[in-house]
């Protein structure tokens, strides 16, 4: 019989609770809503923080439910049916009872592919146990919500039907979320909120205007990793977010239209909040989450020279854009400020495939870039996408090839996934202008099928094994 945490039974009384649902990373305290709580809490509003996700994996008997490999345990209503609801259940009302322990205005739920089940089913608790209480929901999810109200996108099948339905969910943010839910908590009229989705009294459902994009990140604290018991997490590092959106317009990826433009933290203001962590949590290790952390070349210079200037004694990691501009002296100042490793999104060993992603990048500087990194003292981990519209065996056989060369540059495959369709990305946007159609197993085109793409996983997956380096799948329809 599992054992359920029922720990933390007295809390303080606060204004919002935000509520990280399973499934979300164990690696990591959840960094979304920890940020929210570090900017709410400065202006006033007190915040607690819960990672259900961490406390349901630490009992549950299939941990790798919480691997990138199974996601499909939390996404597909038929598996999460049968083999998380039935130990589920009885965490709800534990949970639903810490929660209204706090004796919040209002909870916040973020809300993704893999978190929204277990969000409805908590909703719905705390809705019948005190109805007053304004339910929010946020996070990607409720852009393909609102794609649903104003486009009517067919195409959106994942939405769970209970978040939608009138009287489980009094308002969606959509889009950034720290002055959204400042207003939310603070104002009684939802109709002068912007940013938001809410049910009006005839039930139905207003789109208010969208919110205007924070202009200076500088404004925003550090995150607050208070709520989170740390050792907990699997990796020692903290994450911290210095930029918002990307550079790049890569067809694949729909980042880029989520955040509109690429924004970012001044140099002076990276190092303070790095200084501010370590001071608060005794850490010396963090890991630069931003979609791409070198989106201003100029910006990660002075940030190196400033760490080495402070003497801080820190080490850290980041998701890196590969830029032909980048020689060995830029990751020498980079190893010298402390940075262990980097992520670079390679994708493809063939010239024709990164062309098509419109990545901009020549493979001769790809296999410069990493061979500089790894010279440099700096661990060069590597992100590939198999199976892309146009990706022929020739190509594939072209990307396994490049891993044989230039094996001894590469630490890990940090993320190999089969090419997904995002509905906001230039190949979503432009279907049929690519050759793809969608079917009910997964979409298809001249080149890639799901059983291709299934296959090609395979046969990269052993090649990594063959050479020994860390793998890290996710399979994608």
């Amino acid at each position: 019989m599992l054992s359920i945490n029922k720990k933390n039974n007295q809390h303080k009384s606060v204004d919002l609770v935000l509520i990280m649902c399973p499934a979300w990373g164990v690696v990591q305290p959840p960094i979304s809503i920890s940020y929210l709580k570090g900017f709410l809490e400065k202006g006033g509003i007190r915040v607690k923080c819960f990672d259900f996700s961490l406390e349901l994996y630490k009992v549950f008997p299939e941990k790798k439910y919480w691997d990138l490999n199974y996601p499909e345990h939390f996404i597909s209503q038929q598996l999460f049916d049968k083999d998380i609801l039935p130990i589920l259940m009885p965490f709800i009302s534990v949970w639903g009872e810490r929660i209204l322990q706090c004796n919040p205005r209002a909870v916040g739920f973020s809300l993704f592919m893999s978190t929204i089940n277990i969000s409805a089913i908590l909703a719905k608790y705390l809705r019948a146990v005190k109805p007053d209480l304004i339910i929010i929901g946020g996070g990607p999810e409720v852009t393909r919500l609102k794609k649903i109200i104003i486009e009517g996108n067919k195409r959106i099948a994942t939405i769970n039907k209970e978040v939608m339905a009138h009287g489980l969910f009094d308002v969606f943010i959509d889009g950034e979320g720290e002055k959204t839910l400042s207003e939310i908590v603070l104002e009684d009229d939802l109709a002068i909120i912007d940013g938001i989705m809410y049910y009006n009294e005839y039930n139905k459902i207003v789109v208010n205007r969208n919110r205007v994009l924070i202009p200076d990140l500088d404004i925003l604290p550090p995150p607050d990793y208070h709520d989170f018991e740390l050792n907990d997490y699997t990796k020692k590092s903290l994450p911290i977010i210095t930029s918002r959106g990307c550079i790049n317009r890569c067809t694949f990826c729909a980042d880029s239209p989520l955040w509109k433009k690429y924004r970012y933290s001044s140099p002076e203001k990276v190092v303070s909040d790095i200084k501010c962590m370590n001071r608060r949590y005794g850490r010396n290790e963090f890991e630069v989450v931003d979609s791409i952390f070198n989106g201003d070349l100029k910006r990660v210079a002075i940030i190196c020279d400033l760490i080495i200037i402070n003497k801080l004694n820190i080490y850290w990691s980041a998701k890196m854009s590969l830029r032909k501009e980048m020689d060995r002296g830029f990751f020498e100042r980079m190893r010298r400020a402390g940075c262990t490793s980097v992520a670079y999104g390679i994708e493809s060993g063939s010239q024709k495939v990164l062309d098509d992603m419109r990545k901009n990048i020549d493979i001769n500087e790809v296999k410069r870039i990493i061979k500089d990194t790894w010279k440099a003292g700096i661990q060069a981990n590597c992100f590939f996408l198999i199976g892309y519209p146009t990706e022929t065996e020739e190509d594939f056989q072209m990307s396994l090839d490049f891993i044989r060369e230039n094996s001894e540059f590469i630490h890990s495959f940090d993320q190999v996934t089969g090419c997904h369709i995002e509905e906001d990305s230039y190949l979503g946007l432009n279907l049929d202008k690519n050759g793809i159609i969608l079917r009910t197993d997964g979409w298809h085109s001249q080149h890639s099928t799901p059983e291709v793409r299934r296959e090609r996983l395979n046969r990269f997956r052993e090649l990594a094994r063959t050479l020994h380096k860390h793998y890290q799948c996710e399979v994608q329809q």
